[in-house]
């Protein structure tokens, strides 16, 4: 029993750390294993996302990936328990400088580690931790995008690489960079 219980604290710590950490288990720039509906997941926005004034930044997030012809990530506006859509919140944290995370959910109900299958995933982003950071328009967005991306499996990647996967504060680009719009490509190559 003590062996089993060692066990199963292990895999809830090493889970809690892949979240935190996602990027440094990661064996490329995306991870492996599938997720339902792909690189086209539906995503629906909790009302927190109106209520503080985020609707535009995840707007944007959600274009900066549907930039890829792989890729359509549609709002849905109706949220579904039965069978769960990914859903965008904002919240406050106590931890400082931490602007966002996601909790993927595998088909066990379970916090899924990067590599596993995923059947929907929690986005949620920090509003007392971007302000306190400078609350840019553009930051905002960039860390909607950075979270989305991880949705659609893209892991972190190492500064200066031309990505949205790069931990920080930064201005969101333009357009989708060609280096994450070849990520999605390589990670999605044989999607249908």
């Amino acid at each position: 029993m003590k062996k089993r219980k060692a066990k199963y604290l292990s895999t809830l710590s090493f889970s809690i750390l892949a979240l935190v950490m996602f990027g440094s288990i990661a064996s490329a720039d995306y991870w492996g294993g599938n997720r339902k509906g792909g690189p086209n997941p539906s995503a629906f926005y909790h009302s927190s996302v109106n209520q503080y004034g985020y609707t535009g930044a995840y707007d944007a997030g959600r274009g900066y990936w549907n930039a890829n012809s792989k890729v359509n990530i549609t709002r849905t506006p109706i949220y579904n328990a039965i069978d769960p859509p990914d859903t965008y919140y904002i919240g406050n944290s106590a931890t400082p400088n931490l602007w966002g995370q996601i909790a993927p959910t595998n088909s066990s109900g379970n916090l899924a580690l990067p590599d596993e299958y995923w059947v929907y995933v929690e986005v949620t982003m920090y509003d007392n931790n971007m302000r306190a950071a400078g609350h840019q328009p553009a930051n905002v967005r960039y860390n909607a995008a950075h979270e989305i991306g991880h949705t659609i499996k893209m892991a972190h990647v190492p500064i200066p690489t031309n990505s949205v996967m790069v931990q920080g504060w930064w201005a969101i680009p333009a357009s989708i960079t060609s280096y994450d719009s070849g990520q999605v490509d390589l990670k999605w190559r044989t999607f249908p």
